[in-house]
């Protein structure tokens, strides 16, 4: 006899189909009132969290001048404290996009050239690589570079596994390593950086590329696949690092690479001193909410609280590497031809969060989705397919 048994993917799939069209306000019947039209969507989406073992999500939506954040679940499994708008996740590679748009104003106010060899600037992790001699950081911002995502042991050597600018490949260590340099140059960490020229502008008061204190009370903890807490080797790191600020003479935000580099063997002697285990983390370490990451791609699009996020966009959605016919690179972002429409895009990945952002800028449309659990991509995929009626190619590539 044929096996019935229904997985717990297929019965994720099945059941999902049955809460995308409430997830999706355009389909909601004009006679049904906007109170009715919100609870809808709460409840449907609320579903889709239950179904995927996923305890919470924060959107962050921008129509234009309309600007509205919302939350789902829960921060940790098994307690009533709700996700809000302002709960805090963990970006994971919505990261990248933010440390871009400093590397472009550094960009266009000289203090980097974006076409000049990085080793130039400072020692290549592996100096007898030819390749890696004619990175620049517009390769490393549109992963046509050659270097690898991530080493995790001691021995691996970083070398550039093509002529850069000839292919796309992803890599995180890349963006460490302009970290690094952008460090050199302005005598500035990257927290420092992003503080300034950043969030404290935009007013994005919840957001920083290193755990801090004050962030503790509305951080949502990572979950498995299953739905249950797991440890976050982010602010686990980050609270090892407070008591080593008096001893360093600077407070952690105030930290290079250099100093991250002193510090985890202190914290952590098991772990090999390499960018896939340091924090900050210009890849990766950002923590922030939807509000705040919806403001700062309200500014991207030309819509912020300050002048010039529309100028930076426009030089990021340059397309330098090509991933195939409907999805290619830019700096710092993804682009997308879907529809006959134009969109930027990235997705973010650190165990426990699943994160996205998609934006429309012709049309001054975005959509920002953060979840704390390892199934969350399923759940932002079907939410952003309901609510905007696009099946993004992006979501086939991931």
């Amino acid at each position: 006899m044929a096996d019935e048994t229904v997985g717990r993917r297929e019965w994720l799939a099945l059941s999902g189909l049955a809460t995308l069209a409430a997830c999706a306000g355009n389909t909601t019947p004009a006679v049904v009132s906007a109170t009715t039209t919100a609870t809808q969507r709460s409840e449907s989406v609320d579903e889709l969290l239950k179904l995927a073992s996923v305890p919470g999500l924060s959107i962050a939506t921008i129509r234009g001048a309309d600007f509205t954040v919302e939350g789902f679940g829960v921060r940790r499994v098994g307690t009533t404290d709700r996700v809000t708008g302002d709960t805090v996740f963990e970006a994971a590679s919505l990261s990248k996009p933010v440390f871009a748009t400093v590397v472009m104003q550094l960009a266009s106010e000289g203090v980097i050239d974006l076409t000049r060899p990085l080793g130039q600037y400072l020692e290549l992790p592996n100096p007898a690589d030819e390749r890696a001699k004619l990175i620049t950081a517009t390769h490393v911002l549109s992963h046509s570079g050659g270097w690898r995502n991530w080493r995790n042991n001691r021995e691996t050597l970083l070398t550039s596994d093509f002529e850069p600018g000839s292919r796309f490949t992803y890599s995180g260590e890349g963006y460490f390593f302009l970290q690094r340099v952008v460090e050199k140059l302005t005598g500035k960490g990257v927290v420092r950086l992003t503080r300034e020229r950043v969030f404290e502008p935009l007013g994005m008061r919840s957001s920083s590329f290193v755990w801090r204190p004050d962030l503790d009370a509305v951080i949502a903890p990572p979950h498995s696949n299953r739905g249950q807490p797991v440890d976050s080797f982010h602010a686990r790191m980050g609270k090892a690092y407070q008591p080593l600020a008096t001893e360093f003479g600077k407070p952690v935000d105030e930290w290079t690479a250099a100093d991250v580099e002193k510090a985890l063997p202190r914290v952590d002697a098991n772990l090999p001193v390499l960018p896939n285990f340091l924090m900050p983390n210009a890849a990766a370490s950002l923590l922030t909410s939807a509000r705040d990451y919806g403001t700062f791609v309200r500014w991207l699009l030309g819509a912020g609280p300050v002048p010039g996020g529309r100028a930076v966009l426009d030089r990021m959605m340059v397309q330098r590497s090509t991933i195939s016919d409907a999805l290619g690179w830019g700096s710092g972002i993804g682009l997308e031809q879907a529809g006959g429409r134009r969109y930027v895009w990235h997705w973010g990945d650190n165990s426990g969060y699943k994160n996205f952002v998609v934006a429309e800028p012709a049309a001054g449309a975005a959509m920002v989705i953060f979840t704390n659990g390892n199934a969350g991509q399923r759940v932002y995929e079907r939410v952003i397919r309901a609510r905007t009626g696009v099946d993004h190619p992006a979501f086939l590539w991931l």
